[in-house]
């Protein structure tokens, strides 16, 4: 399993390129054939969620080891990046879903809202240069927010850390995850004591908060910053000669952010969020239309595109955290969970190779298994830019650079 998971690293996207590890046997040492690679993948698969399990344990274990020299060469766990702000101490879990494409008529490969194929789920580590955590293999019709699946994901996803590093979580999952069941669960991890979870979800946009949203006052709107913490501002059609002046009237607002938890709590139509945990708070972000963009009837009222996360970090927080522009920025850097599919997809997790379910899912195991180890070499391995290089990069660079074999030196008495 270990040589398949280096070798899905390494750039396979099929069985059959097992082989460049076992034909460079003097690099690589004893390798498995690939007939053994493939009765291997049935085994796990005949074995089900007993040996599953059996691999997650070892994965982690390991994890504890990496981990243990990732915080030796750095100091610490890297932290977090919020705009211009780094959150440290804070492990960072991102969960998303996305469709991989099947060409055949596959086990569990159905229709869905992007074609056909397989709908997995993840869990990524954002400290970590989003390294895997937990995985599943779904149907392709299996629905965006199903909740027993995020709540499974997330309860092994904590497993998968080490314990030292599960007292204060950040939990993040976007609109299309979203369920009441979800929030609520993480409502109940958050309430454990000496835990501390703060999670960060996606809200969908119904008549009430469109209420709400008529009802903010102008000046209740703050500005929104960028991703160096800058404001979200262009110049104006007609501003002055000087690029770098202050004047406001050069200047053109291109996001805010507000609260709406007291309209919808305390406002003319009673509390309507009863049924949710009283610790949840609703914020909305308003942004000009980007190229391409297209706004709902009740967007095209002002102009403004409308997005809406809900959390439950405490109103009482102090410093940077606190504020509306960070507490938004928070939110909208899960984007880089995005990346980690996008480079998943280049390790393994785009093309299962078999028709069959099981099999297949003994294979996303594998691929989450080469990229957990690329994260771990970027992290104990390289710096500068190869740190933060992408899955095609590091094989061009390091993995398949040309070396030269070394059997002894000269020894002098």
């Amino acid at each position: 399993m270990a040589d398949v998971a280096c070798a899905i690293g390494d750039g396979a996207r099929a069985i059959s390129d097992f082989r460049v590890m076992s034909d460079q046997g003097e690099l690589f040492g004893p390798v498995a054939s690939v007939p053994t690679a493939w009765r291997t993948l049935d085994e796990i698969a005949a074995g089900g969620t007993r040996t599953g399990k059996e691999i997650t344990a070892a994965v982690n274990a390991a994890r504890r080891y990496a981990w243990d020299r990732i915080v030796a060469r750095h100091g610490t766990l890297p932290g977090v990046r919020i705009a211009d702000r780094t959150l440290h101490d804070v492990t960072c879990i991102r969960i998303d879903a996305t469709v991989t494409v099947a060409h055949s008529d596959k086990e569990g490969a159905e229709a869905n809202f992007k074609g056909f194929g397989h709908h997995p789920l993840q869990a990524y580590c954002d400290n970590t240069g989003g390294e895997p955590l937990a995985w599943m293999l779904r149907a392709g019709s299996a629905g965006s927010n199903t909740a027993d699946d995020h709540t499974g994901i997330v309860d092994a996803a904590i497993t998968a850390l080490p314990q030292r590093f599960r007292r204060r979580l950040m939990v993040t999952v976007d609109g299309a995850g979203a369920s009441h069941d979800l929030i609520q669960h993480l409502d109940t991890l958050a309430s454990r004591r000496g835990y501390q979870l703060i999670y960060s979800v996606g809200w969908a946009l119904t008549g009430r908060e469109k209420t709400a949203i008529r009802r903010v006052p102008e000046k209740a709107w703050v500005q929104a910053i960028g991703p160096r913490g800058q404001l979200r501002e262009r110049r104006a059609d007609d501003a002055c000669d000087n690029a770098r002046c202050a004047h406001s009237r050069c200047w053109v607002e291109q996001a805010h952010v507000a609260e709406l938890t007291g309209l919808l709590r305390h406002g003319p139509g009673g509390d309507q969020l009863e049924n949710w945990p009283g610790t949840m708070r609703v914020f909305v972000r308003r942004e000009r239309l980007h190229p391409g963009a297209q706004l709902t009837l009740f967007e095209t009222e002002d102009g403004w595109r409308y997005t809406l996360w809900v959390t439950n970090r405490p109103d009482t927080t102090t410093g940077w955290l606190g504020q509306p522009q960070y507490l938004d920025a928070a939110h909208r850097v899960h984007a880089r969970v995005e990346d980690c599919i996008r480079t998943g997809k280049d390790t393994g997790l785009g093309r299962f190779p078999s028709h069959d379910f099981a099999i297949n899912t003994a294979w996303l195991t594998a691929s989450m298994t080469a990229a957990i180890l690329l994260a771990w070499l970027k992290l104990l391995a390289l710096d500068g830019h190869l740190a933060r290089a992408e899955p095609k990069t590091l094989r061009y660079r390091v993995l398949h650079t040309t070396a030269r074999l070394v059997r002894g030196g000269r020894n002098d008495a």
